[in-house]
């Protein structure tokens, strides 16, 4: 276990690194150190591709993704990391990897070809209801009448290598910082504490994360570069300090005193709806509370109703409550 050489220091953003930063050789091993943490297995970068070219045309940003890059296997692996809400962004995160798939299949190259795609999600909002915080998502066969796991044939084995379709379609990772209690229980939990508070833990060993603090270091910026990030965070209409400790604070509060309570209905009742309720309740809770601290803040009406994606009207509402 390492200390930190740079204990309480603000880093750049994961965002901003990956955007600016990460797509330069000298600092492929901070990319290569997360990618290795979560797919745990080693990831070498060969080369980061042109995210842009997926998109339809120059006005097309509906899969513009933020950093896009293939291994030494020939895979592809999408990192998209987003602030705010969006109900279809299942659908978004399908649509990414399966035009990335089209791609790069050249026309009348057979389909032995396709690469194997992963995308990565960071996503800072409840996508869909869990407890977890890293989700992956595998496309399995199962029988229907045997509930077995239909495999790969020795032929395609050697051929594509794997032993399950699973192996050969796109995999999904969601990383739901939302829902992190800033609990480190392995090396992976080190990098999704940075992704939270743009700080390295006191004490890590993730792969990676040392060259993060050197080279991400805000105090490094040149003051050009470091007024134009500055523009960007100002940009989302909230400051980082408020996006991370405020949002986090309403988030964990609503979410967990509804858990709580769902739970305690459900065991109660003896129900699962009594659990699924708090859930609800506590989603509800930390709209509320999100709403409260932004208008706090000199939000306006409109603007809170931007980012949370709710209609003013509620907004107003919630405001208007006791």
């Amino acid at each position: 276990m390492s200390a930190s050489k740079f204990p309480g220091r603000t880093l750049i953003s994961f965002d901003w690194a990956m955007k600016r930063l990460l797509k330069q050789k000298a600092n492929h091993g901070i990319l290569e150190g997360f990618l290795s943490e979560l797919f745990r297995k080693d990831v070498r970068v060969t080369a980061i591709l042109d995210a842009e070219s997926i998109a339809e045309n120059e006005d097309d940003k509906t899969n513009r993704v933020d950093l896009l890059c293939k291994n030494d296997q020939g895979e592809l692996i999408i990192i998209e990391l987003q602030y705010y809400q969006e109900t279809d962004y299942f659908q978004r995160m399908l649509f990414g990897a399966s035009k990335l798939v089209l791609e790069y299949l050249h026309k009348r190259s057979p389909y032995g070809e396709i690469k194997k795609v992963y995308a990565v999600h960071i996503v800072y909002f409840n996508l869909g209801v869990g407890e977890d915080y890293v989700y992956r998502g595998r496309q399995q066969f199962m029988g229907m009448h045997l509930n077995d796991t239909l495999k790969l044939k020795y032929a395609q084995r050697r051929k594509f290598g794997g032993t399950v379709p699973a192996d050969l379609f796109p995999e999904y990772y969601v990383i739901n910082i939302c829902n992190f209690r800033d609990k480190i229980n392995d090396t992976l939990d080190e990098w999704i504490y940075y992704f939270k508070h743009s700080k390295v833990p006191h004490e890590y060993r993730a792969l990676g994360l040392e060259q993060a603090a050197e080279q991400l270091n805000i105090d490094h910026m040149k003051p050009e570069v470091k007024e134009e990030y500055m523009k960007q965070l100002s940009g989302f209409g909230i400051s980082e300090k408020l996006l991370m400790d405020n949002w986090f604070d309403g988030e964990s509060e609503g979410e967990h005193k509804g858990f709580i309570r769902g739970k305690e209905e459900g065991r109660q009742e003896g129900r699962e709806e009594g659990r699924e309720e708090g859930l609800m309740t506590g989603a509800r809770m930390q709209l509320e509370a999100n709403v409260c601290r932004m208008h706090k803040h000199g939000m306006s009406t409109v603007r809170i109703a931007e980012i949370l994606g709710i209609e003013p009207s509620e907004i107003e509402a919630i405001l208007k409550k006791p």
